[in-house]
């Protein structure tokens, strides 16, 4: 007698942000300490004269160049989420500055092969080999990224954490921000306790997590509101460095 499936689940998750915070916290500590034992060990000395700079506008200029890189982290997410099999029009970015996130949004379900490339993709070429290259080159301004970067990337390892243990054969799809997310699967985890999701519902009804198609770039009023403010900034600085001796 043939065995009968086992019914196929459908939850929504939402990120811990607190846990996340934490971790994200431990992976700005975990390079920064590794920088010191390599130029320690290596009897080096790291060249910060980027930030020995009395002028504000270049200090503007680095954290202009830590947003770029972020922005960055999203479009290699993007990258991969598409070179293994989601379709680009379902692939959208955005800013919610207020929520402190960008992000990368795969808004059609795909597999845990691609979610776990597309985790870990940002995280290792533009976190773990742009650091050993910063190192070797002795970038201050490439480590400091990469730190940025390797720091940021708290949700997705934490991510990649809860997905590895999951069924091979999983479904997964992003919703709204992408601070929650879809999971269909036939394992039942309605009674799990995850460190870095917690379940918010158990779906009856395909029609919950059915979205409007969303545009290609969302960014928040808040976030743009910060923009605009940075945007000043930056501006009234390189008029006062033009015209003021």
């Amino acid at each position: 007698m043939k065995k009968e499936d086992k019914k196929v689940n459908t939850y929504i998750f939402e990120y811990k942000m607190g846990y996340i915070t934490f971790i994200s916290l431990i992976l700005f500590i975990i390079p920064v300490l590794l920088t010191w034992a390599y130029y320690k060990l290596s009897n080096t000395t790291l060249n910060i004269n980027i930030i020995e700079s009395s002028s504000l506008l270049d200090c503007i200029v680095i954290c202009v160049l830590m947003f770029l890189w972020m922005i960055l982290h999203e479009i290699i997410h993007g990258i991969a989420y598409h070179l293994n099999g989601a379709k680009n029009e379902n692939i959208t970015f955005g800013a919610a500055l207020e929520k402190g996130v960008f992000y990368c949004k795969c808004g059609e379900f795909i597999n845990k092969k691609n979610i776990i490339i597309s985790l870990l993709s940002p995280f290792m070429i533009i976190g773990v080999i742009t650091l050993i290259i910063g190192w070797l080159i002795n970038s201050f301004l490439l480590i400091a990224l990469s730190v940025i970067n390797i720091s940021g990337a708290a949700g997705d390892l934490a991510m990649f954490g809860f997905f590895i243990k999951q069924d091979n054969n999983l479904q997964f799809k992003e919703l709204g921000d992408s601070t929650t997310f879809c999971l269909k699967t036939k394992d039942d985890l309605s009674t799990k306790k995850y460190l870095s999701v917690k379940l918010k519902k158990v779906v009856t009804d395909d029609k919950e997590i059915t979205e409007e198609k969303a545009k290609k770039v969302t960014i928040s009023k808040t976030s743009w509101l910060f923009f605009i403010f940075f945007g000043l900034i930056i501006l009234i600085d390189a008029i006062l460095a033009i015209f003021v001796k």
